[in-house]
This record gives C-alpha cells, structure tokens and sequence, in this order.
C-alpha cells in the first residue's frame, strides 16, 4: 500500500481566485493527499525559514494555494531545504504556474501532486532580502520607509524588478484597492504607473555571461551548463526597469515569453528597458516578445546606449537589452530603492542577485 501524502497548504485571502480556496482543498483531498495543515501567508511573515521543520514534522510537500507572490513566498521558507513545492494556481496571472505547463484547472492541478512529475528547476536568491513583504512608501519619489540589513538573503522563482514594477506593486498589492476595484485592480495599477512612472540611473555588473554562439554549441552537444564567460561586464543606463527573471512566461492569459529563457537552463535572464523607448513602449515590447520582428540594423541603436552592441546582447531592439548571467548586482543613484521578488516589495539596492546552489523539487506535469 502507497505510504499517504502528507502536505502542508499555505495561502492568501488576497489572492485573485481566493474564493476557490475550499474548493481546491477538496480536490486535494479527492486527489490522495492529506492535508495536516491549512496556514495563511501572513502567519509565516517574520519567523524564520520554516522547511526544514516542516519536514522533521513528516510533511511531504509544502503546496502554495495561491498566485505568484504566494508561491515566491512559499518557495522563500523552503527553498534549499529539499522540500517539495506543489501549487494551487489561484492568483491573478499564475505565471509561474504557466512557465511550468500547469493546468489552471484546480481539479487538475490537485491531481500532480499524487501523479505529476518531480521537476528541478532554478531559482533565484538575492541579497539585501526578506522573506515577507515590507511597508513601502506610497509615493516613488519618497524615500523607503524599511531598510534591510546588507546580510539578509531571499528567494525567488519568476522575477525580480526594480523600476516600474515596484510601482505597480505598490498599487496593486494594497488590500484597500484591491477591495475596491476586484479584478480590474492591476490594470488601473498599470495605467497610474505608466502615467507617474520614474525612472532610474542603473549601474548593472554581470558575472557568468553567457555567450550566445557557444552557448547554442554547448546545447546541441548535450551539455549540462551553459559556457559563460568569466569576465564582468558592467551596463549603464537610465532605465525604466530592470528584470532578473527565471520563469519564462508573463502576462498571465497574454502568455508572454522570454525569448529562449527556460527555468532549468542555469541562467538568468537579465532584461533592461532604457527611458528611450517610453513613448514607444508597447511596441518595442511586443517585438521584444516576437523573435521575427526582432531585425533592426545595428545603425538603429543612435541615441540608446553603446552596450548594445555588446555580443552577449540578445536583443536587436534599441532600448531593450536582454542578456543571460549566472550573477548580477543592481545599484542606482539613490540606494537604497525597493525591489520586488515574484511581485511583493522583499528586496532593495544595491542588490546582488545569483542562482540558488540547490534546486528547487516542484510537482509538474509529467
């Protein structure tokens, strides 16, 4: 007989599909697994990573009910621990989620975590971060109102951003708002951002670049790791945003991808957006997002900064660099600014960001 499935459920009442909390519960249930605690987010803020305890208590996987903050938060107390990860998709865009092919279908996602496929895949840790979210200033201009101590470290799995997205965050994360204007909350977030948007000067070290030629070579000879260079090689620029991202896709149903980003290459994707390309911002991203159109002639790049012609770029579109490290480390001209990690404000510059050492073991299709 098949020794029981013991897991832990953490969640959020925050969430966009938090309303399917009892019913996803009883999915699980139906699916085989055991449930031997039911936990909000919010009970976890402030005590230390929780994993390893989890598992000397006989928990078997830790299943984050819930969208992208909730995973990254969950993935924040167990991450190198050993611990499992298993994911109810009931936030708002579930992008994570999408990087890995999961049904949002919560009847079927219940299913994995008894059927599915145990995939390792990469994450992201950073450095100054914490594992909750903190207090953030209302204002992009004000100050930030939390500062972390340089020795604290956290995780993520989607993507870190600082610029715009911390912004949006700021918005869209507000339980007031979110309250008020239900699922319409992160495209009114979006339209007050992109009309009170600040910009940054970013200084931006690389370390691990990945060389394209020889990376492809690496690949199609079955390589492990990816050939990088061990030279460090420094970007400035005035940007918009900065984007440290390890799962692929975004933009929830839009179902956006990172051109050649996978979540298990030993990379991170490194996407830059230069203040140039503001009046112009929605195109430049939907070529950045579709390959074909990515043809513009080196002469195309006046006025956007020389990196571009760097060989490690992978972006042909002025304005927009994309490159791929094992390392990077963030700094701007007013340290600290607050960063978020899979969309909650956990982080702040000068931020040094690298891949985990351990994978993390995530119930998938198979």
């Amino acid at each position: 007989m098949a020794k029981p499935v013991n897991a832990i459920v953490v969640h959020s009442p925050h969430s966009g599909r938090s309303a399917l909390l009892s019913q996803a519960l009883t999915h699980t249930q139906e699916a085989g697994v055991y449930i031997s605690q039911v936990i909000s987010i919010a009970e976890l803020d402030g005590l230390p990573a929780q994993g390893a305890s989890w598992r000397a208590k006989g928990i078997d996987i830790a299943i984050a009910a819930g969208g992208d903050g909730l995973v990254g938060g969950v993935v924040a107390h167990i991450a190198e621990s050993g611990l499992p990860l298993g994911i109810l998709p009931l936030g708002t865009a579930n992008d994570i989620a999408r990087s890995l092919n999961m049904p949002l279908d919560i009847a079927q996602a219940a299913q994995l975590f008894i059927s599915g496929k145990e995939l390792e895949i990469d994450i992201g840790a950073a450095q100054p971060a914490e594992q909750a979210p903190h207090l953030t200033n209302p204002s992009p201009e004000g100050p930030v109102l939390s500062h972390i101590p340089s020795q604290k470290h956290g995780y993520f799995v989607h993507a870190l951003i600082a610029g715009l997205n911390v912004q949006f965050a700021r918005l869209a994360t507000n339980v007031v708002t979110r309250q008020r204007y239900g699922r319409f909350t992160y495209s009114l977030a979006a339209l007050e951002v992109l009309r009170n948007h600040q910009s940054l000067d970013v200084e931006i070290h690389f370390t691990g670049l990945a060389l394209p030629q020889t990376k492809q070579f690496s690949q199609q000879q079955g390589a492990a790791e990816p050939s990088t260079s061990m030279n460090q090689t420094t970007l400035r620029c005035r940007a918009l945003q900065v984007t440290v991202i390890n799962a692929p896709i975004f933009g929830g149903a839009w179902h956006l991808s990172i051109p050649g980003a996978q979540v298990n290459d030993r990379l991170l994707d490194v996407v830059v957006i230069e203040e140039v390309v503001t009046r112009k911002l929605s195109t430049k991203l939907a070529q950045f997002f579709d390959l074909q159109k990515q043809s513009i002639a080196p002469e195309s790049y006046e006025g956007s900064s020389s990196f571009a012609h760097n060989p490690a770029d992978l972006s042909r579109i002025p304005g927009i660099h994309h490159l791929q490290a094992q390392g990077i480390t963030i700094t701007t001209e007013a340290d600290p600014q607050d960063v978020t990690l899979d969309g909650e404000v956990r982080g702040q510059t000068p931020m040094h960001v690298r891949l985990a050492s351990e994978r993390l073991r995530v119930m998938a299709p198979g």
